[in-house]
């Protein structure tokens, strides 16, 4: 028989680490003592079954101990969140009327009902509740926060809240959580794409694909490994390496963001077929508006007829997009909307504009402008996206750009040095401190950049004494 005390004192321990299923494990033996009741509802409903959570705290009275039910209220209010969203705006207002002091657990679970309805100052809310002297129902909120923001389209908000929320983990040693919220942050900037403030760039996206490699390599939570495989496999599909994209998108965690991410390779890899139909959660807020506007591009792709339903509660970038996919016009308005949150999807309205236009002049320019885009954030896939549509309108692009090292990076530049004196991909890698994916995203940009049809004549191009021009040719858009 184990002292109850020592079972409570293992859930703390279990909760602590992230292990809500096992903390409701120790709990079962101990159905009769209330205490035991709300925290194996909490960590039942942590662990994904807010029916059973309800049905564990439903027992306790309103004349336990006021801390009993708290935890109850909140269990009861999240777990009705889950289930019926518009059902927990009217408990919220009854737990709200009967707690004039709530505590840290019920002020956050108030605040993720105002974020699950956008009701004004969501973001406040739960910015305070993160901010709360118990660490679980902080670090709780914390994520609550970085999941709205990202859903809301706020890409740089949520980086940022992610960012601090990963550094208040590490200095409590809550690895399980820093690792969520650092690779939430790089999901947040693959996403946004490489023009992010500088203060949270960390080495724009050779930092994004050194953390998230560090991070894959590691035990992580479920959450944290689908986060940074996303975001390393969304930065290997903008500039080409769709092959290697695809092998890590089938190792990852089952998730909203991977799930999108094959729709998208699909895509970009030619497949509209295995781009136009998905299985599985779309995930909400900006995920979904990705998850449907990919599914429109697919169509289009195959000459489907129709336009598939548009989601709700969409970012207004999203819903103008499709929006404007449906009616046929206003693509270049929503380009322009999609401008501070995410550059790829920018892109992708200008190219959709430039190839559904009745008039040639305005498509025309539509795609110039994507292809300039796309040429600056380096999106290898897009920008030859753009020139095929251009080719349509029978304007064929010299893809040979004069010789600048302005145009080139200081790390692209790094990479071609060691190109030239012969090192291959492996060391270049180890000698500068990055992964081999990235070396081969360097290189690939630099030959983009330079017109060159091998990596050893991007070398020779970039390190020349003086410009070299050759003859205009179309560079192959697989980089080859």
């Amino acid at each position: 028989t184990v002292d109850p005390r020592a079972r409570l004192a293992a859930v703390d321990a279990a909760r602590a680490a992230g292990s809500a299923a096992d903390a409701a494990d120790v709990l079962a033996p101990l159905p009769t003592l209330l205490e035991a009741a709300v925290l194996r509802g909490e960590a039942v409903r942590q662990a994904g079954d807010p029916v059973a959570a309800r049905d564990a705290v439903w027992p306790v009275p309103d004349t336990a101990a006021g801390s009993v039910v708290a935890a109850r209220d909140r269990v009861l209010l999240l777990s009705t969140l889950a289930g019926e969203p518009g059902s927990a705006l009217e408990l919220a207002d009854e737990i709200a009327a009967r707690d004039p002091a709530p505590s840290d657990g019920i002020v956050a679970a108030l605040a993720a009902v105002r974020a699950a309805h956008r009701l004004p100052g969501w973001d406040t809310a739960l910015t305070a509740a993160a901010g709360a002297t118990d660490p679980l129902i902080a670090r709780w909120a914390a994520w609550q926060l970085v999941e709205h923001l990202t859903a809301e389209g706020r890409l740089v908000d949520a980086a940022t809240a992610a960012l601090h929320a990963a550094a208040t983990a590490a200095d409590a040693l809550a690895y399980g959580w820093q690792t969520r919220f650092l690779a939430a942050a790089d999901w947040a900037l693959a996403l946004h794409g490489p023009d992010f403030p500088a203060a949270l760039s960390w080495d724009g996206t050779d930092g994004v694909l050194r953390r998230a490699a560090n991070l894959t390599d590691r035990a992580l939570p479920d959450q944290a490994r689908a986060y940074a495989t996303a975001a390393t496999a969304l930065i290997e599909a903008d500039t080409g390496l769709l092959a290697a994209a695809r092998t890590r998108l089938g190792a990852a965690p089952a998730a909203p963001a991977a799930a999108w991410l094959a729709r998208m390779e699909a895509w970009l890899d030619g497949q509209p077929d295995r781009a136009v139909h998905t299985t599985g959660d779309t995930g909400r807020g900006l995920l979904a508006g990705l998850h449907a506007i990919t599914a429109r591009w697919a169509a289009y792709d195959l000459g489907e007829p129709g336009s598939p339903a548009i989601p709700v509660d969409l970012p207004a970038p999203a819903r103008r997009t499709l929006t404007a996919w449906a009616v046929g016009a206003g693509l270049d308005t929503a380009a322009d909307a999609w401008q501070p949150v995410a550059r790829r999807e920018q892109i992708r309205c200008l190219i959709a504009a430039g190839l559904t236009g009745a008039d040639r002049d305005p498509a025309v320019a539509a795609l110039l402008r994507a292809e300039q885009l796309a040429d600056d954030a380096g999106l290898t896939v897009l920008a030859g996206r753009a020139r095929r549509g251009l080719r349509r309108h029978q304007i064929q692009r010299d893809t040979r750009s004069p010789r600048s090292d302005g145009r080139l990076t200081r790390r692209e530049l790094d990479v071609l040095h060691l190109v030239a004196a012969g090192e291959p991909t492996r060391r270049i890698a180890g000698q500068l401190g990055i992964s081999a994916e990235t070396v081969d995203t360097h290189i690939r940009a630099s030959m983009r950049k330079l017109g060159a049809r091998t990596r050893t004549e991007a070398a020779a191009l970039a390190l020349a004494p003086t410009p070299a021009r050759a003859e205009p040719f179309e560079t192959p858009e697989d980089g080859r």
